[in-house]
C-alpha cells in the first residue's frame, strides 16, 4: 500500500511525500498527482522517498521513467537507490 501525502513548499515547488510499498499498480495514484500539478503549472515536483520501505523493479523502471528536470526524486533508502540506478543503466 502508498500513501501520498500532497505538501506546497512554494508557488511553484510541490513536495510527495510517499510512504509504503510501491507496486505498478500504485504508481498510477503518482501518476495523477504529478499530472494534477502539472496542470497547475507547478515547475518542480519533488518526489519524497523516505517512507518508501520496497519497491519492485518493474516499479523502479517507471518511477525512473517519469524522473525529469521538473521531478526530482530524494531521500531514497540505499536499496531503492540502487534499484533505482540499475534500472537507469539498462
Amino acid at each position: 500500500m502508498l500513501r501520498i501525502t500532497e505538501k506546497l513548499e512554494n508557488e511553484k515547488t510541490v513536495r510527495l511525500r510517499l510512504d509504503g510499498t510501491i507496486s505498478v499498480e500504485s504508481l498510477s495514484e503518482l501518476d495523477e498527482a504529478c499530472a494534477r500539478h502539472q496542470k497547475k503549472h507547478r515547475s518542480m515536483i519533488i518526489v519524497d522517498m523516505a517512507g518508501v520501505d520496497f519497491m519492485k523493479e518493474e516499479a523502479a523502471r517507471r518511477l525512473a521513467n517519469l524522473q525529469s528536470k521538473s521531478l526530482n526524486i530524494i531521500n531514497c533508502s540505499p536499496f531503492i537507490a540502487t534499484l533505482l540506478e540499475i534500472v537507469r543503466r539498462a
